[in-house]
């Protein structure tokens, strides 16, 4: 954003909040600003590289050019005059000749007191074709990606709400929101904790169940892309730096750091670790850290159902097996992730809603129409959990 919208918005702010401590309702002085404000921030979310081959989630508009100084001049100009209207109309009137004066009033006395909390949000119930389904509103701009079970409860990331949800699977309500900075993202369970990471700052943290509460932080580059648990380690891909973070989950330490040589998304076939590269997908050496190319075809690694390895390009979900070859190719403009059932697997796709997969024919054998932006999903016992990321809500299909 340009530095005039910047200086503009910051001196109508301090403007507008000298005006609002005499003249304006409380409330409506932020109401305006914010509605009006062009340092308001994008919120969207893509997993996949774009074109300027920087990988995982982005926020598209960030580097935009901004709207031309005249219409933001306009913008600013325009609500000036409304509230400078409110205030000539609110401003206490003066007395004429032969008026009585207005007796001051008292000073009032403020009693600390805690805020009242918001209610709690309160699922509402639905039908998708036939499919049981009930939708929680995670509250405005919170912008949840990833949804887990673990610890007898459901989770989700909340990537702009820089916030952790632990949600009751049975009553569906929110128990706990844990304030987790850098903007989580992608969840791992290692070591009798819940791991997210931080996806806007860097590293990874470390929450423990027992509590609802960090435990700890991992320092590192930012995230892309989900965490692999295996060899006793949480093995994290950091596309930005190029590298592959080792971590020990016992000590919330990272004991090595690899050279990715421009591989990303990782995941596990059968107890190896893989990751897309610019080969195809390629196999990691633990002791070495050395990737070796099996080959397949192109794409973001997404996804693994334990013996093949899913890549999402543009307009492809390619599935690929560990010897590099190629299973099957769903032409799918829109995918966003993938998760697995017994025999089957889940794919959210914009405007489409979750399709279901047999993974022994790779046949779409089914289309549940949640619209129009589902995102993540996650199945466990008989209940299928999707998150909307553009609403800010997650939803409960009863399988």
């Amino acid at each position: 954003m340009d530095r005039l919208t910047t200086d503009l918005d910051r001196q109508l702010g301090e403007w507008l909040r000298d005006e609002s401590a005499t003249r304006a309702p409380a409330g409506l002085v932020e109401a305006v600003f914010d509605r009006t404000s062009g340092t308001r921030q994008a919120r969207r979310w893509w997993p996949m590289p774009s074109p300027d081959r920087q990988l995982g989630p982005r926020l598209v508009g960030a580097g935009r050019p901004s709207a031309s100084w005249g219409r933001t001049v306009l913008a600013g100009a325009a609500v000036v005059l409304v509230v400078a209207i409110l205030g000539f109309t609110l401003r206490p009137v003066t007395p004429g000749p032969g008026g009585r004066s207005p007796s001051p009033s008292p000073t009032p006395v403020v009693t600390p007191s805690s805020a009242p909390s918001p209610p709690a949000p309160t699922p509402s119930a639905t039908s998708l074709d036939g499919v049981t389904a009930q939708v929680l509103s995670l509250g405005s701009g919170a912008g949840p990606i990833a949804v887990i079970e673990a610890f007898d409860s459901i989770w989700t990331a909340n990537i702009f709400g820089n916030s952790v949800s632990r949600i009751d699977p049975v009553s569906f309500r929110e128990i706990a929101r844990i304030p987790v900075q850098g903007g989580p993202a992608w969840f791992a369970v290692a070591e009798g904790a819940l791991w997210v990471t931080n996806q806007l700052g860097g590293g990874l943290t470390r929450i423990d169940p027992a509590t609802s509460t960090v435990a700890g932080r991992v320092d590192g580059p930012a995230t892309c892309g989900a965490p692999v648990v295996a060899l006793d380690s949480i093995w994290q891909a950091a596309c930005d730096a190029n590298q592959v973070l080792r971590i020990d989950p016992a000590t919330n330490l990272v004991v090595e750091t690899l050279p990715a040589s421009d591989h990303t998304g990782l995941v596990l076939i059968g107890t190896d670790i893989f990751a897309s590269g610019p080969n195809g997908l390629a196999r990691l050496d633990p002791d070495t850290g050395v990737f070796t190319d099996v080959g397949g075809c192109c794409g973001f690694a997404i996804a693994s159902d334990g013996q093949t390895a899913w890549l999402l390009d543009e307009s492809n979900l390619v599935r690929v097996d560990a010897a590099g070859n190629i299973v099957a190719t769903f032409e799918l403009d829109g995918a966003k992730a993938v998760a697995f059932g017994v025999g089957h697997a889940w794919v959210t796709v914009s405007n489409v809603g979750v399709l279901e997969i047999d993974l022994e024919t790779n046949d779409i054998v089914r289309t549940i129409p949640l619209l129009p932006s589902p995102h993540v999903p996650f199945e466990t016992d008989g209940v299928l959990w999707v998150t909307d990321f553009d609403r800010s809500e997650l939803w409960r299909l009863d399988l």
